[in-house]
């Protein structure tokens, strides 16, 4: 894909109240349209109550057709899901089209969702600031749970398994043809690992890869995954590290 220098065009601004949480991912869907998944806002326990506010931007799933107008103008953004506190990496399944999402939790709980790719437009609520993982109330005991989506992976930071997910991808990749259709995600904070399967709405094959693929534990900060055009995997650490996923020799 050529770039041309002066060609962008502003589509979308969002004013943020504080300077963490704010997006900075964008991802192209099977439909075409660009999805842009952005945080509460930021500060803690989302203080403006973005999560649960339909009226609000922040703390959501937007689509936005880029090709609407031939081009010209800023298309309109559609919300197609809420009550995300700050969804760090997000990817399309490139064979099932299914998306699969790495939330960012508070204090207590990271977690994975997986929208199927016949409910990506359907306004699925993840439940933040009401809940964090899998039902566990933010604010007050008790909470209303009501038509909110769990996720289908958690992971807990008194354990010590991490405090910041990172979502990455599924593997659709050549080189390692075992791995096909497992999901990938990491943690920001301890490097873990980790990969499942999604099949009949349940995960199953669930891996801690952390053993294997750093023993030493030298890995840390790890920030983002990459995909290239056949579908192989890549990790990029904030130290300026990019590893690829390749079979052991």
């Amino acid at each position: 894909m050529m770039l041309t220098p002066g060609s962008e065009r502003e589509i979308l601004f969002l004013e943020q109240p504080y300077p963490n949480h704010n997006g900075g991912h964008l991802v192209f869907g099977p439909d075409g349209k660009l999805y842009a998944g952005f945080g509460d806002g930021g500060d803690r326990m989302d203080p403006h109550g973005n999560g649960q506010n339909r009226s609000a931007l922040l703390a959501k799933m937007l689509r936005l057709d880029v090709d609407a107008g031939g081009g010209k103008g800023k298309p309109r953004p559609e919300i197609v899901m809420l009550g995300l506190r700050n969804p760090w990496r997000y990817s399309f399944d490139r064979k099932t089209g299914d998306l699969y999402i790495g939330d960012v939790g508070q204090d207590h709980w990271e977690e994975i969702d997986v929208v199927a790719a016949a409910d990506v437009g359907k306004g699925k609520n993840f439940g933040w600031n009401v809940v964090e993982g899998m039902g566990h109330c933010a604010r007050k005991k008790g909470c209303d749970q009501t038509g909110l989506v769990p996720p289908v992976a958690e992971y807990n930071h008194e354990t010590g398994e991490g405090c910041s997910v990172t979502g990455g991808f599924v593997y659709r990749g050549k080189a390692i043809p075992e791995l096909d259709g497992a999901y990938f995600y990491a943690d920001y904070c301890t490097a873990l690992i980790r990969s499942f399967r999604w099949k009949a709405g349940k995960i199953v094959d669930h891996w801690d890869w952390r053993p294997t693929l750093d023993p030493k534990e030298k890995l840390a900060k790890l920030a983002s995954w990459g995909e290239d055009e056949g579908g192989e995997l890549y990790l990029v650490s904030l130290d300026g590290t990019v590893l690829k996923l390749v079979r052991a020799k």
